[in-house]
């Protein structure tokens, strides 16, 4: 089987021509759009041949779209996260797709990190393909998900981390957003309290976390100062995305019912103060 590698960079070089880099849609949505492989390339020899079995070449569409979107989003995040560190840009300049990016959760981050390295490797790019197949929820990301996969994980992620807040939250007594008193600073948290948090917006708990949760709060506050304009462009894929980076259910929710969650939960925590937003994802569901 031919690398992935190589037959992403012979795609009419897409990782690395200048169009390539412009935000043109909302990262949540999918992929950038591809060129089609030209008669007579490696890609359209290679799909041709693969297509007497359809099972094989779905996958491998899917694993090359996935991969596109991956390497996308990766490319943004470090170009934004650079724009905001040098000051070029402040988090209100931002646009929603770069604020996206910004407040992915470190796990996922970590393994679009890991995918990036391996598909610089001619041949193990392809273990991707089985990894598809057998390990879709652990290895990959959503990226490389189908949009049912995509609702069916996100909601996963989203009940594990509300299970810690709540956790998290009974140990204070289970206040309200009005017992700001009750609701620790992070500075103020014990090792295990602090844990917890970590599992709340789906950290590993690393070195210099507790700083990554404090800037993903910023994105995502500001991310929020941009949902009244916004959200009623979203698709179904959007809102999924968006319900999962603030942890909220999401089950069989129709689109309609995501947008009303998401509403209500900008509403919900617009006059927080930083303290209190740290735990607005469990406080929004016990409300």
């Amino acid at each position: 089987m031919h690398s992935l590698s190589r037959i992403l960079l012979n795609r009419n070089q897409v990782l690395v021509q200048p169009a390539y880099l412009v935000a043109i849609r909302h990262t949540s949505a999918g992929p950038p759009p591809s060129t089609p492989a030209k008669e007579g390339s490696l890609t359209y020899k290679y799909e041709k041949f693969i297509g007497k079995w359809p099972k094989v070449l779905e996958l491998h569409r899917t694993v090359l779209e996935g991969s596109r979107w991956c390497f996308a989003d990766v490319k943004m995040y470090f170009r934004t996260r650079k724009a905001v560190t040098t000051g070029q840009k402040k988090l209100s300049d931002l646009t929603v797709e770069e604020l996206e990016t910004l407040v992915q959760s470190g796990s996922e981050l970590f393994k679009m990190l890991t995918l990036i390295v391996i598909l610089q490797i001619p041949g193990p790019g392809d273990i991707l393909i089985l990894m598809l197949i057998f390990f879709p929820r652990l290895v990959l990301t959503r990226h490389f998900w189908s949009d049912e996969q995509r609702r069916e994980f996100f909601q996963l992620e989203v009940t594990k981390a509300l299970i810690s807040g709540e956790q998290l939250l009974s140990t204070f007594g289970s206040p309200s957003p009005s017992d700001e008193n009750k609701l620790k600073p992070m500075d103020k948290l014990d090792t295990s309290e602090m844990l917890l948090v970590h599992g709340m917006h789906s950290m590993y708990p690393l070195p210099g976390a507790k700083r990554r949760i404090e800037k993903r709060m910023e994105a995502l506050r500001a991310l929020d100062n941009l949902m009244p304009s916004a959200i009623d462009g979203f698709n179904e894929r959007q809102l999924i995305f968006n319900c999962y980076i603030r942890k909220i259910d999401i089950g069989k929710k129709s689109e309609s019912e995501m947008r009303d969650s998401l509403r209500q939960y900008v509403k919900f925590t617009s006059r927080m103060p930083n303290n209190v937003y740290l735990y607005a994802s469990p406080l929004f569901k016990q409300k």
